[in-house]
């Protein structure tokens, strides 16, 4: 049976603090997405995918933005 890696809270707070930092949080989601091996896969996976979400409903969200900006400034002028 395999057992898995127990994370601590200084592990979570050093995922977090990577996190945040712009380049480097992305890369290491990515890294750790790909390892099977890495307890934080399922958490990196989960958080690609509603961080993709989010940036689809947000660009969703700007194009009706532009689209009614669009549709009252023709009928202004």
């Amino acid at each position: 049976m395999q057992t898995e890696k127990q994370m601590t809270l200084k592990d979570w707070i050093l995922t977090l603090v990577l996190l945040f930092i712009p380049i480097v949080g992305l890369v290491m989601l990515i890294i750790w997405a790909t390892d099977k091996q890495d307890p934080r896969n399922i958490f990196a996976k989960a958080y690609l995918i509603v961080s993709a979400g989010m940036l689809a409903i947000v660009f969703i969200f700007y194009v009706f933005i532009f689209l009614f900006f669009l549709i009252v400034g023709v009928m202004v002028s």
